[in-house]
């Protein structure tokens, strides 16, 4: 059982951290508050600072606690679990919406209201485990990749914009002559990305044997399947549950229903990762053209009258949760098993 909850609230350079020393769902003694820096100086000096004021608990009773903001974070979550700490890195929509009216905002007030918060829900704790090296390679090269498409699309449209105005002048061929060649190079990165993920992959066993049994499914290419991999944490973060990857993708209904007057049909939540989504929405895209098990379920309910869009997000839930099964059988995709299946229950 926890007896000292350590708040961290993260920024660029420093951190603030408070300490609460608990008994159950009650504070025991007066919280501490410091600031140290987003170091690994600093993260020795937190150690020895909770130490001081631990007042005698050992290490298994302590449990850091901050919310996930990305590079800022990782660092010392990383520091943490190498010393044999307990993290729980948790989402800040959660602390956030526990929190109640707060009427100061300051890095001490969001520090305290993490610590409050780890203390009352530690029993929901998840503790943090860093990613293997190849995985965190491949996220970052991901996302690199994601950004450059942004800017590809963004000098696309620009120079498509000036090509369709009439009007000719030396500032709109500059223009046109600098967005072509910035494209040229911008295609070139991309390029290297897409290399450089696949030797990242081929490098690792588990992501390789993985990836191509993802890849194995009509409709998932490289994109997809490398989304699937790194914000799943090769599929291992939800436990191979296909329902929660699909509420964190956005796909999963879920009704409003309250008394008499409000019933509600189940709808997908906007709380949702949309660039995953939109990788997924073109995978389903994809595989109404190249599956034929797919195609024939898409016909099926547009004959029943459903909505393009309710058609569309079944599909890639049906996808989802057959990725999920074949991952976690290790087996790739095999038409003549599902034809097979449905005859059965048919």
């Amino acid at each position: 059982m926890k007896k000292i909850f350590i708040g961290i609230d993260f920024s660029k350079e420093k951190f603030d951290a408070t300490l609460i020393q608990a008994e159950g769902l009650k504070e025991c003694a007066p919280d501490v508050h410091e600031v140290f820096d987003n170091k690994t100086s600093g993260y020795r000096r937190l150690v020895k600072w909770v130490k001081a004021h631990a007042e005698g608990f050992a290490a298994d009773m302590w449990l850091f606690c901050g919310e996930n903001t990305g590079g800022y974070s990782i660092a010392l979550c990383n520091y943490l679990y190498a010393s044999g700490y307990d993290m729980w890195l948790e989402c800040a929509y959660n602390i956030k919406h526990s929190v109640g009216i707060q009427r100061v905002k300051n890095d001490k007030a969001d520090s305290h209201a993490i610590a409050e918060y780890a203390m009352r829900n530690y029993d929901r704790m998840i503790p943090y485990k860093p990613q293997s090296s190849s995985l965190n390679a491949l996220r970052e090269v991901f996302l690199y990749r994601h950004s450059l498409v942004k800017q590809k699309v963004a000098l696309q449209v620009r120079r498509q914009e000036k090509r369709l105005t009439q009007e000719s002048s030396d500032i709109k061929t500059f223009m046109s002559l600098t967005s072509k060649h910035l494209l040229t190079e911008v295609n070139k990165a991309i390029a290297k990305c897409d290399q450089k993920i696949k030797e990242i992959i081929a490098s690792d066993d588990e992501l390789r044997e993985v990836f191509d049994i993802v890849t194995s499914m009509p409709g998932i290419g490289v994109q997809n399947a490398t989304c699937l991999m790194v914000y799943t944490d090769n599929f291992q973060k939800f436990d191979y549950d296909s329902r929660k990857i699909g509420c964190y993708y956005g796909i999963a209904p879920f009704g409003r229903q309250s008394g008499s007057s409000i019933n509600g049909k189940p709808r997908v939540s906007p709380f949702a990762n949309r660039m995953i989504k939109s990788l997924l929405s073109q995978a389903a895209l994809a595989a109404i053209k190249t599956d034929i098990d797919i195609y024939n379920y898409y016909q099926r309910l547009t004959q029943r009258g459903k909505h393009p869009l309710l058609i569309h997000n079944n599909i890639k839930n049906k996808m989802l949760h057959r990725l999920v099964a074949m991952v976690r059988n290790r087996q790739k995709y095999n038409p003549d098993h599902i034809y097979r299946n449905a005859k059965e229950a048919a």
